[in-house]
């Protein structure tokens, strides 16, 4: 359920270079604007501002890229609120509830060992993924999401979790961007805190209160975020059976990997596909939400929401 990103980590080192190119790039610039005023012996205005844009732009780059004061979060936090705000509106858009019942349960590759079992949607993170059959293979965790099912009592996981009823254990990777898989889950971008300070697991509430949808073929199920705890790589004692029915969603931690966030929810209601509101049923909608479970620089394939196939609706040339 890990897999770690290289190169994520930046310290001062990272900025010698990128900052002597980037004031050698000034100098330069200066030189060229007391030539060209040497020359032209008039105002170079507008060379003057666009070097000064050249300059700030490379500035800028740099920041982010070696994300000083934290550039990369907050960036990653505000794209991540529009894209939420897009995925409310979208989802108040006419539905056709048996044509997004069938794109939920379509199993888009066929010819895998993989056994699609519906999708889960977090919209306030923006969060829409397939559900398949194996957290414990990278081939599986590549599709989306996938069930968890493996504790002490059941080492195997001969115990098929069942949506709706006990603890039903969800896994995705987090690819420390903020968008993609479960990576939205975690509060900031490649930071331990707070769930891990001064080598001690912790917590979050920040998540708290916001619902989580699975969906499957009988139906749409609701859940409520209770809490985020963290727990060591090989503690599976978390998905072990409940007699409430609960959600518990795995994923890993940025940047100490062999850590494990877990994300806690608990069932609030359960609906047919028929008697869920409609706004439930639009964040399924796979022809206009977008799906986040793909990364061409990891698992590269095509999206099923409407940034691939749409659900089947649309083909895709690969």
């Amino acid at each position: 359920m890990s897999q770690a990103i290289a190169n994520t980590q930046s310290n001062w080192t990272d900025l010698i270079l990128p900052l002597i190119i980037i004031l050698g790039v000034a100098v330069l610039i200066a030189l060229i604007i007391s030539l060209i005023q040497k020359l032209l012996h008039k105002k170079t205005t507008f060379v003057l501002i666009t070097a000064i844009l050249i300059v700030i732009g490379s500035l800028g780059l740099t920041a982010y890229t070696a994300n000083l004061f934290n550039v990369q979060a907050l960036v990653a936090q505000y794209r991540n609120q529009y894209v939420a705000q897009q995925v409310q509106k979208k989802a108040t858009l006419h539905v056709n509830r048996q044509q997004i019942q069938k794109m939920v349960m379509r199993d888009q590759n066929t010819q895998d060992q993989f056994e699609k079992v519906g999708f889960v949607a977090i919209p306030s993170q923006s969060i829409l993924l397939p559900i398949y059959n194996d957290a414990y293979s990278v081939a599986g965790l590549n599709l989306g999401a996938d069930y968890a099912n493996r504790y002490p009592e059941d080492p195997t996981g001969k115990n098929i979790p069942v949506m709706g009823q006990g603890n039903y254990g969800l896994a995705a990777h987090n690819f420390n961007d903020g968008k993609t898989g479960f990576s939205g889950l975690q509060k900031d971008l490649n930071a331990n805190a707070p769930y891990l300070i001064n080598g001690k697991l912790g917590e979050s509430d920040w998540l708290n209160g916001q619902d989580v949808y699975l969906a499957n073929q009988t139906g749409i199920y609701d859940y409520k975020i209770t809490n985020q705890v963290t727990k060591e790589e090989t503690d599976s004692e978390v998905l072990a059976p409940t007699d409430q029915a609960q959600l518990t969603i795995v994923s890993c931690l940025f940047p100490d990997t062999s850590k494990r966030i877990i994300t806690q929810a608990t069932l609030k209601k359960t609906y047919s596909w028929q008697s869920a509101p409609n706004k439930m049923v639009g964040y399924f909608n796979l022809k206009v939400q977008n799906t986040n479970a793909r990364a061409d620089w990891f698992n590269p394939g095509t999206e099923e929401g409407a940034n691939g196939d749409a659900g089947g609706t649309k083909s895709v040339q690969k």
